[in-house]
């Protein structure tokens, strides 16, 4: 299994950061690679409740809770709908962390691939290159989204890298 992880500092208190990213269907808000997001369950918080993403430039993933804790973290399970991808498992979780005014939230990606050693390579050679982009863009756009209200798409995401403004993942 592959773990990407990141974390950002946000200029804004922990029950505002919570909020937004507690509302499942607003994720298009501030992750550029989700153009339209909708709930597909009748929970819209807390373990069993979900969405369907529907990503820029195609493709779809289905996401569930399967661990939430209010006000401070959770992890959706996350199953593509469409194609064939690679992937065999996949979660992402959101973990908040106050600090005064301040919010600090660690977002992590695990996955593994399908096809055993050659999915290995897959990884190294493509998912983890695109991941080790996409988590980070995620946090980058939701501390812009939530610190100046503003919806992110690509050419916001672009416009910030222009400016210097990154997240660094990890990797275990």
């Amino acid at each position: 299994m592959t773990t990407i992880k990141t974390d950002i500092r946000i200029n804004a208190p922990k029950d505002e950061v919570w909020k937004v990213l507690a509302d499942l269907g607003g994720i298009q808000s501030y992750n550029s690679a989700v153009k339209k997001s909708y709930y597909n369950t009748e929970a819209k918080e807390g373990i069993g409740a979900g969405r369907v993403c529907e990503l820029a430039p195609m493709g779809e993933v289905e996401e569930k809770a399967i661990a939430w804790t209010d006000q401070e973290s959770y992890t959706l399970d996350v199953k593509p709908v469409d194609g064939n991808p690679p992937l065999k498992s996949a979660q992402a979780s959101f973990v908040l962390k106050e600090d005064g005014n301040q919010t600090i939230v660690t977002m992590e990606m695990n996955y593994e691939l399908k096809f055993g050693p050659i999915g290995k390579l897959m990884d190294t050679l493509m998912m983890k290159p695109q991941f080790a982009k996409v988590v980070p863009n995620i946090l980058l756009g939701l501390k812009h989204h939530i610190e100046t209200g503003e919806e992110v798409d690509g050419a916001v995401i672009k416009r910030l890298h222009s400016q210097g403004l990154n997240a660094s993942p990890t990797y275990a």
